[in-house]
This record gives structure tokens, sequence and C-alpha cells, in this order.
């Protein structure tokens, strides 16, 4: 089996080539014995082959790629063979996307192709860190272990993520719901009470007028907000998709509390990622690079392919993170023990599992206080509209008396 290879021959000089090997772990141990620090060693690609007619090459969700993973590796364990594994899945999953792939691995592992290279043959169905880590299953003869690692991963994820969206989720509906109120007070009752002041010949007061005119503003940029995302979603689909659910993280990182909140699920997954990737022996470059591209936040990942780059010239990661902003005092402390110890995976680990503590603790607190900020807000608004809309009326009785 043949892997192309960048090597690290002093602290200035980088080689690069094609080595022959019959696993990566074997490529990596005789790269070393070359003289040579591996930065990255990955098998030659196998050139795509057409997408299968009828399959549509979309991206698992975390819980599709759990239950492909989880599902597969039990039936390795089980002592079956990949392909008889892979046949139980499609027949038990014909109708979903999950079974339709397996259907499709399991002809080509049948034909004579790794089970890594399948996958990557199948579009963007699989993420580049699911193929990596098969790949390195594969090589070191521990697929089934890789694949239950893979489908832990992807539960853990699957419920991060799932926590922090359920957290958002409720302040959004209740602003929405309220800006909605607004809107219909505004543009339904205020319009009537305007012609009824105009007709006793009675001025409308600065500040109604003034609520008048933002509320006007307000429904203009929503009705051209909500437009846009329609059209955006019917001519991009997924990709539009992405872009709105990167600019939705950069906006919401950007307040204090939900901010602080999205950023520790940010380096929680990339922890995890990193120690698992790091703990099926691939090379610390390559799984920061392949960690960074799991990373939603712009800041984050750009910080994490500054540390690849710095770590390929020869730099700690402990003090490539310090240099290009990484503020994450217990991650940064953790990796600098594990540099001295020579045991990364674990403490990416064991840092990933602390951050998702520190989110569970953010989400309660947030659960707790979200409610009584809601109603605060909706009330101080609602308050407002009700005052603008008495406020003629007080006048009016004011003129009279």
């Amino acid at each position: 089996m043949q892997f192309t290879y960048r090597a690290k021959q002093d602290t200035k000089t980088e080689a690069s080539g094609v080595i022959e090997a019959i696993d990566l772990p074997s490529a990596v141990a005789h790269l070393k014995q070359m003289g040579l620090y591996p930065l990255e060693v990955v098998p030659l690609e196998v050139p795509q082959g057409p997408t299968p007619s009828g399959f549509s090459p979309q991206p698992f969700s975390r819980r599709e790629l759990a239950h492909w993973a989880r599902t597969v590796g039990q039936g390795i364990k089980a002592g079956l063979s990949l392909t008889h594994a892979l046949h139980l899945l499609a027949e038990q999953e014909h109708r979903r996307k999950v079974g339709q792939a397996a259907k499709i691995l399991e002809e080509k592992v049948t034909a004579g192709m790794s089970l890594a290279d399948a996958m990557a043959q199948l579009g963007n169905t699989f993420s580049s860190v699911a193929i990596s880590l098969a790949r390195a299953g594969e090589a070191g003869g521990a697929l089934e272990e890789v694949l239950e690692a893979l489908a832990n991963q992807m539960e853990v994820e699957a419920e991060l993520v799932s926590k922090v969206r359920d957290a958002l989720i409720y302040p959004a509906v209740v602003l929405t719901a309220a800006l909605g109120v607004v809107i219909f007070l505004t543009r339904v009752v205020f319009p009537s009470l305007s012609v009824f002041f105009s007709e006793m010949g009675q001025p409308i007061p600065w500040f109604t007028q003034l609520v008048i005119q933002l509320s006007r503003w307000l429904s203009w940029g929503i009705g051209s907000g909500v437009l846009l995302l329609l059209a955006g979603f019917a001519v991009k689909g997924q990709q539009f998709r992405t872009l709105v659910l990167r600019v939705g993280i950069r906006l919401v990182a950007g307040l204090p509390f939900f901010g602080q909140l999205v950023n520790q699920a940010e380096i929680a997954r990339l922890s995890s990622t990193l120690g698992l990737l790091l703990s099926h022996g691939l090379p610390l470059p390559q799984a920061l690079r392949l960690g960074a591209d799991t990373v939603s936040q712009a800041t984050l990942r750009s910080q994490v392919k500054q540390a690849q780059g710095a770590v390929m010239e020869g730099m700690n990661l402990s003090v490539a993170l310090q240099r290009t902003g990484v503020k994450e005092p217990f991650l940064v402390t953790m990796i600098s023990m594990a540099e001295v110890q020579g045991d990364l995976a674990r403490a990416f680990q064991q840092a990933g599992a602390r951050f998702h503590q520190e989110v569970d603790r953010r989400i309660r607190v947030l659960s707790t206080l979200i409610e009584p900020a809601m109603i605060l807000v909706v009330g101080v608004m609602v308050g407002l509209i009700v005052f603008s809309m008495l406020l003629p009326i007080f006048q009016i009785n004011f003129t009279v008396g």
C-alpha cells in the first residue's frame, strides 16, 4: 500500500514523497527509522468514481453517522464479516439513507475496495474525520473499536448540539412571538387610532409617532429578511443553510452569556475530536487539520489552522495555541502537561469531558434565568406599546379638562 507523507528532517528542512508500507502505523514507523518526524501520512487517494444512481450524497447527520458506525461496529464485534454487517444494515434500513449507503459500501468492499476508500467515493456523505478514522482502524486491525468510538463521539456531539439548540430555541420563539404582537399592534391598531385622532383634530404625540415609525422599519426589515432567507434556501439549499448557520453562530457568539456557551461547546467538540483522532494513531498536524474542519466558529477554526502550521514548523502545540489566541487556560495547561508526559490523546479526551460538563452547567443556569428574563423583555416591549397607545387618549382628556 502506498502513502504520501510530509516530514521534518530538521528544524528547517521538510521532506515529502511516497512510501510503501503494509499499513499506516508501519509507514509512520518506517519514516521514523529513516530519521524523519512525520507531519502528515495519508494513503494515496482512490480516484472518485461516479455517484451511484438513485443515491443523493448528502452529509450524514451526527445521529445517522452514529447509527451507521455502531451497527457496523457491533456486527464486526459479534464475529460477522464487514460485508455481512453492511448487508444486514442495508436490509434493515433499505428505505433510509443509512441503508442505501450501506448497500453501496457493501458492493464496493465486496469488489475489493477498502471501507475507507469506499466511504470516500460517496461524495460528502461521510465526514473527513469518519473516513480518516476508518482508514486508521483498517490499518491497525481494530475497525470495530474505531467504529464504536466514532459512534460514541457522534452521539455525544449530537446531544451537545441538541442541548445548545434547545437552550437557544426558547428565547428565539418568545422574541419572535413578541415581535409579531408588536407588528400587529403597530400595523393594524395604530392606523385606526391615527384616523380617529385626525378626525378629532388632535395631533399624535411624538413618542407615539416614534413607536409607529420604528415598528414600520422593523416590520419591513423582518419581511425583507424572511424573503431573502426563502430565496436563499430555494436557490442554494445546503450551502445557504451552512452559511446561515455560521452567521448565526457568529452573531450569537457576540452576546455575553450565549457567546461563552457557544465557545465552550465548540472547544468541547474540538477537544473530543482531537482525542479520538490521536488515540487511533493519526499524526498531530493531520489531526489538527481534520479537527479544524469540524469547528463552526470561524475565529476558533482559524486559530486551530494557524496552530497546525506552527506545529509543522516544530513548535509545541501548547505554545502554538497560546500564540494564535486560544484563551482556554485549562486546555492549554492540560496540553502542556501532556507534551511532557507524551500522551496528548488522553489530555484532549479529559479536556473534552471537562468542557462538556461546563456546557451542561451553563445550560442549566441559562434555563433557570431565561424565563424571567424573557418575561421582563416582553413586558417592557408591551408596556411601551400600550403607553404609546394610551398617551394620545391622556392628551385628549387633559385638553378637554
